[in-house]
C-alpha cells in the first residue's frame, strides 16, 4: 500500500477483546509511536513531539494500513532534562516496556512492530528494544525516526540547520507543528539561536541548557506551515516505502 491510499485506521485501545482476532488477521502489523515532554524553545509547548507522533502516526498508519497502538508521551530526554518542564525516563525503562508490549501484541496475533518516535533521543533505546526482541525470537520490530528528513530538509530550509544531527524548535521542527497544529505555535515568541558547539559534541554528555539560552537550535523565526506540509507529506511517504520493505521481508505483508 501507498501513501496516497488510505485505510480506516483501527486504534488497538477501541478494540473489544473478541474484536482482537480478526483485527490482526487483517492488518497483522502494529506501529507503537513515542514522543516526549520536553522544551521547546518559549514558542512551542512541552508536548511538541506527542502532538507530531499522534499526528504523524495517523497518517502512517491510515496509508500503510497498520494497527494504531497508544502513544507513549514520555521519552529519554537527558540532554535537556535541566530546562523547567522536561519529564525524562531512562533508556532501560523504554526496553522495557516495548519488549513486555511486543510479548503481549504477539499473543494478540500481531506478526510485526514499527516503533515510530518523533523524538530523537528514544531512537537509541527503541534500537536496543528491537535487538532485544530478535535476540530472544521475539516479535519483529523496526525503528523509524522522520524517515527521509534529511533529504526533504535540504528542498525546504531557507535557514542553515545548528547542527547535522539536531532538529529541536527550530525551521524544521517549527514548520511541522504549524502544519499539525498551528494554535499550539506561538511565533511570536519564536527566535533564532545558534549554539556554538564544543568540537566533543555528540561524543561527550552535554546538557543542551548549558549551550542554549532559549531552548532553540537554530531559525525558528523562518517557520511556516508550508514547509511543514511538505516534510510531513515526505516523511510519511518514505515510512509507507520502508514498512512495506520490512513487512515484505519479514513475511507480514
Amino acid at each position: 500500500m501507498t501513501a496516497n491510499q488510505r485505510e480506516p485506521v483501527t486504534a488497538w485501545a477501541g478494540l473489544r477483546w473478541p474484536e482482537v482476532t480478526d483485527a490482526t488477521a487483517r492488518q497483522p502489523v502494529a506501529l507503537l509511536p513515542f514522543g516526549a515532554v520536553e522544551e521547546h524553545g518559549p514558542h512551542l509547548p512541552l508536548g511538541t513531539d506527542i502532538v507530531a507522533a499522534d499526528a504523524l502516526a495517523d497518517q502512517i498508519c491510515a496509508a500503510a494500513g497498520l494497527l494504531r497502538l497508544p502513544t507513549m508521551p514520555y521519552g529519554q530526554v537527558w540532554s535537556l532534562a535541566h530546562f523547567p518542564g522536561s519529564l525524562t525516563v531512562r533508556d532501560e525503562l523504554l526496553v522495557g516496556l516495548v519488549t513486555d508490549v511486543a510479548d503481549g501484541l504477539r499473543r494478540g496475533g500481531v506478526a510485526g512492530l514499527v516503533l515510530f518516535t518523533a523524538h530523537l533521543g528514544n531512537v537509541a533505546a527503541l534500537r536496543a528494544a528491537s535487538r532485544a526482541l530478535a535476540d530472544s525470537d521475539g516479535l519483529p520490530a523496526i525503528t523509524l525516526a522522520y524517515p527521509g528528513l534529511d533529504q526533504v530538509a535540504e528542498s525546504v530550509r531557507d535557514s542553515p540547520r545548528s547542527h547535522p544531527s539536531i532538529m529541536h524548535a527550530d525551521e524544521l521542527e517549527t514548520s511541522v507543528m504549524l502544519a499539525l497544529d498551528p494554535d499550539s505555535v506561538d511565533m511570536d515568541r519564536a527566535v533564532k539561536e545558534y549554539p556554538d558547539y564544543p568540537p566533543d559534541f555528540g561524543m561527550a554528555p552535554d546538557r543542551w541548557d548549558t549551550l542554549s539560552d532559549s531552548g532553540v537550535f537554530g531559525d525558528a523565526t523562518a517557520a511556516s506551515a508550508e514547509k511543514g506540509e511538505r516534510i510531513v507529506a515526505h516523511v510519511v511517504t518514505t515510512a509507507c516505502t520502508i514498512i512495506d520493505a520490512w513487512r515484505d521481508r519479514i513475511g507480514a505483508s
